[in-house]
Parts: structure tokens; sequence; C-alpha cells
């Protein structure tokens, strides 16, 4: 690993930025972190160590990437604006264990580029998401063949509340079950609207979510369960029957069937079944489908 040396990490982002004339641009949600000491300390929280191996979405410009090149044994970086090409390649020019891929991270293949890049071992997210694809971004992640083994993201503080909530709760949805299913959430640090530049109109937290060591449920077929969880959740003021024969063509009798083989009511609510019970109902889905 190559030598760190004055200028401050902070002082050669903020330099090069302004060298490159660099604007952010508010529909790509480029709300950067330039705080080395704010950094330092989420990356604290997080619990990095030498022999970790990190993607990173979304570097910006570059200086929580040059500060996890100092912790950790390599980053990969996914940037989707090419702007921050000649910025990140200045800030990044003597991080030799850092590679910066350039597209979408909703159209990158992570497995396959993280593979390349870790040699195929486990690997840890840290990142500060552009807040509009929070979501999609999370799906994805925690639905790949190989996921993360845990999740470190800055979130706005509403998204960071759904994630946590509990069934039958207000809040309780399909993200919070997805996620849930994959791992257990927590907040590591609440971060105010001025630790951006530009500043946003949210307050953000810093949230980490740990893949389960041993799953919480086990669906005898994962996609299903999933599609199940979204269709429970799609239309709230539906009862979860009604929910059933929109998502998977099901009529009245096979609905009823389903709800009744998983030890349901037949007029619950999908918002008010938990993570078991509504693997209950996938499988029992996959039988009427055998």
């Amino acid at each position: 690993m190559s030598q760190y040396a004055t200028p401050s990490a902070e002082l050669r982002a903020r330099v090069a930025l302004e060298k490159h004339r660099f604007h952010n641009t508010h529909s790509l949600g480029q709300n950067f972190l330039l705080s080395e000491g704010l950094i330092g300390h989420l990356l604290d929280e997080a619990a990095l160590s030498p022999d970790d191996c990190v993607l990173e979405i979304g570097p910006g410009a570059g200086l929580m990437t040059a500060l996890l090149a100092r912790r950790c044994r390599r980053v990969l970086a996914v940037e989707l604006d090419r702007g921050l090409e000649p910025v990140l390649g200045e800030v990044l020019s003597d991080c030799d264990n850092v590679m910066v891929h350039y597209g979408d991270i909703l159209k990158t293949d992570v497995v396959t580029l993280a593979q390349r890049e870790f040699g195929g071992g486990d690997y840890r997210v840290v990142a500060n998401l552009p807040y509009y694809i929070t979501a999609d971004i999370l799906l994805k992640l925690t639905a790949l063949p190989q996921p993360p083994t845990d999740i470190c993201i800055m979130v706005q503080r509403e998204a960071a509340e759904r994630i946590m909530s509990a069934p039958d709760g207000k809040q309780w949805c399909a993200l919070a079950a997805e996620l849930q299913y994959y791992g257990q959430p927590r907040v590591l640090a609440e971060v105010p609207a001025e630790a951006f530049d530009p500043p946003p109109h949210v307050t953000s937290r810093f949230i980490r979510i740990d893949r389960h060591e041993t799953p919480v449920v086990t669906p005898r077929d994962e996609q299903l369960f999933r599609r199940l969880i979204r269709a429970a959740f799609a239309m709230r003021r539906k009862t979860l029957a009604n929910n059933l024969k929109a998502a998977f063509g099901l009529d009245q009798q096979q609905a009823k069937a389903v709800l009744a083989t998983a030890g349901v009511e037949e007029r619950v609510r999908g918002e008010a079944l938990d993570l078991g019970e509504l693997c209950r109902v996938a499988d029992a889905i996959c039988d009427i489908a055998s």
C-alpha cells in the first residue's frame, strides 16, 4: 500500500473539485461529505479492518474512498458521473489499492466485478448513497448470489426508520421485510444536513445492516418469497388474499387455500405479517403451483 502524505485528503478533495470546476448535479443526488473528521468517525463506527475488501457506491470527490484505502486491503468504487473522473484521478493518485469503475450500479454486474477485484472472497459495502436510489440499490445488493457481509450506508432518517420498522407497525413495508430477511439493521450515527456539500433538506443516518449468519427463515423458493413480500404490501388497503390474486393469478378459492395452509387469517392484510408468516404463505403458493 502506498504512503499517504500531506496535504490532507480533505484538502486534496476540495482543491481538486475547485481546480476541475466541478459542480454538483442535483438530479444525481450529489451531496458530498467533505469532512475528514466526520468520515473518520463514521468509518470508526463501521469497524473496518485491514483485511477488509470494500465496495463503495458513489465515491463523489473521493475523500471517503481515500480514507477507506488507508484502512482496508482493497477498495472498489463505482461512480456514475464521468465528470468526476479528473477529480477522482487526482485525489486517489497515490492509492494503489483502489479501483474506480465508471457505470450505473443498478446496471453493473456486481458479482463479476467483485470477484475480479476481491478474488471471490467476502466483501463489505460502505457508501454515501444518492438517496433517490437507496431502496433499489439495497434490494439489488441483498438479493445477489454473493451478497456483502454487511452494508454501511448513509440514508435519510425517514428511510432508516422504515428499514428498522417492525411487523404490524405503520412503517412496516416491503423494503423493511426484504432487508430484514437479509440482515439485522442498526443506526451507527445521525448526521445533520450541514455536514454535506451542498446540504440536503433532510437529516441523515449512517446505518449498518449485518447479514444473518443463519437465515431467519428458509423459503423453498427465494425468488417467489421476494415476489410474495412485494405483493403483500402492493396495495395496503386490500387484504392479502386480494393482493395474492392480483400478483399470482390465483382465484378466490386458491387464495383462501393458500392462507389456510399458511395458518393465517382469511381477512389479514399483508402488513400484519412477520417474516415467518410471509414465508409460510410463499411456501403455500409453491404447493398450489406444483
